[in-house]
């Protein structure tokens, strides 16, 4: 009886594991999208709005939540202590301290860094020009994230499940 209830623990926690793997390539897709829209957010301030940037950033905070929340409030305070001289040393670095801890892969906060380097460099329209091709590269990491979601989720919770049916398998 003992050896049931443990073989019964030990593929529950191998298929809940399953499932935090597959999971976080559905969070990932998700945080990518939620940034585009918070992208889009903070084109309309600036260009549209004319609302100098570390205002822009704050206002695009106060309207998310979670990491994302964190990341435009972390710029937007180094932008407003004049801690940071250029706003791609701002973006740049709280983009690796902040964005590190999300679901984003490296070549996602790559993307995302490399726009910083070109945010508030030109006028209006030469940004909203790059706004839009950000937009394209965002919608293409999606994209990539939604095929790898279609390809690998469900593998990772059957695996996960079948890894803890081997497990108690070899222990009986």
């Amino acid at each position: 009886m003992l050896k049931l209830a443990g073989g019964l623990l030990i593929i529950t926690a191998s298929g809940l594991l399953g499932i935090v793997f597959s999971n976080r390539l559905l969070l990932r897709y998700r945080e990518l999208e939620d940034f585009r829209r918070l992208m889009q957010m903070l084109e309309t301030e600036v260009t549209y709005g004319a609302t100098p940037l570390p205002a822009a950033l704050c206002s695009v905070s106060k309207k998310t939540e979670g990491i994302m929340r964190s990341f435009f409030a972390c710029i937007s305070q180094c932008l407003s202590d004049r801690s940071f001289y250029t706003v791609r040393e701002a973006w740049g670095d709280s983009a690796e301290l902040i964005l590190t801890g999300s679901s984003l892969k490296k070549e996602d906060i790559e993307l995302i860094k490399s726009f910083g380097s070109i945010l508030g460099c030109s006028d209006r329209e030469d940004q909203k020009k790059h706004f839009h091709l950000f937009y394209l590269q965002l919608r293409h990491q999606e994209d990539a994230a939604l095929e790898e979601i279609k390809r690998s989720a469900k593998m990772y919770r059957s695996l996960g499940f079948l890894l803890g049916i081997a497990v108690f398998i070899v222990l009986m």
